[in-house]
């Protein structure tokens, strides 16, 4: 069994309403994975005839509204991170997260226990200019992927249709300085099913979301939401979903109340797609996305 798993920064489950673009944008895509349902709050718990929605509880038993530097690290190991820390920490990993993370971090895990995996992201040439990236400031992901020892993938790969950039597009690239070509959601969600037929596990981070939500702007959280259905439809049509279980989660939520200012306390959505779907016994919390994603893949893929 593959598996992706697709993680989207600052994407809660809430009630529909008019402060939640997951229900005011139209979301054809996701709302026939989700048998007719948007992805607000009222469509977890169901289990449908392409995909399962659960509510993750984002808060891991800590008082504030969950960041981010906590959150992913949580996600991308196990280990209740806010906990560890006694608060729940923004932005990048500090010392103890990059511990964590060092140790627990999901890419290493797999890749130790004899499957491949890999990370789509591409990065910009000035990450690759670094002499030493731990030394900076890096998210959870690239934080991940560097302590499992996998490479990084480039602009290269990208032109060569073998990488996506974490807007989906490229189109905030120009604003960065790269005069990049746009892609349309559907070419990066067909690029994503390609490289995933070539590996056990496959990570793509989308944080756009996060940010856009952070600004309130309606036009831009509407647009968004379009391109991630876009992209989502297009994942799957062209991803093997009888040999492939799709994860879909986020690290706290954000762009589904634009009335806020910050995060906020609501789960964020664990969608399950594809083979097993239906079998999954969902966690309750960012802590059992590891072992979730451990207890699917295949002993036969094992080395």
């Amino acid at each position: 069994m593959k598996v992706v798993f697709i993680f989207v920064d600052g994407l809660g489950l809430a009630p529909a309403g008019p402060d939640n673009p997951l229900s005011t944008t139209p979301t054809p895509h996701i709302n026939s994975i989700l048998d007719g349902h948007s992805l607000t709050l009222e469509a977890a718990g169901r289990r449908g005839r392409l995909a399962s929605l659960f509510a993750l509880d984002a808060t891991l038993g800590v008082p504030g509204c969950p960041q981010s530097a906590t959150g992913q690290t949580t996600l991308f190991t196990g280990v209740n991170a806010a906990k560890a820390a006694g608060r729940h920490i923004n932005g990048f990993p500090n010392q103890l997260l990059r511990k964590i993370l060092a140790e627990e971090g999901m890419l290493k895990k797999i890749v130790s226990a004899g499957y491949s995996a890999t990370f789509l992201n591409s990065y910009r040439p000035e990450f690759f200019a670094l002499t030493n990236p731990e030394a900076g400031s890096f998210s959870a992901s690239t934080m991940l992927n560097l302590y499992a020892g996998l490479p990084f993938r480039t602009f290269a790969d990208m032109a060569a249709g073998k990488a996506v950039y974490f807007d989906i597009t490229n189109r905030i690239l120009p604003s960065l300085g790269h005069d990049i070509p746009p892609v349309s959601p559907e070419t990066a969600g067909e690029r994503l099913a390609a490289v995933a037929a070539d590996y056990d596990f496959l990570l793509f981070e989308h944080f756009l979301t996060d940010i856009i939500g952070h600004s309130r702007n309606r036009e831009q959280a509407a647009e968004a939401v379009e391109v991630l259905d876009r992209f989502l439809g297009s994942i799957f049509l062209h991803l093997d979903l009888k040999a492939t279980l799709l994860l879909l989660t986020s690290d706290h939520g954000n762009l589904e109340d634009l009335n806020s200012r910050t995060h906020t306390r609501n789960p964020v959505p664990l969608l399950v797609a594809g083979a097993l779907h239906r079998e999954i016994s969902p966690p309750q919390d960012l802590t059992g996305i590891v072992p979730l994603v451990m207890s699917v893949l295949p002993k036969s893929s094992r080395q």
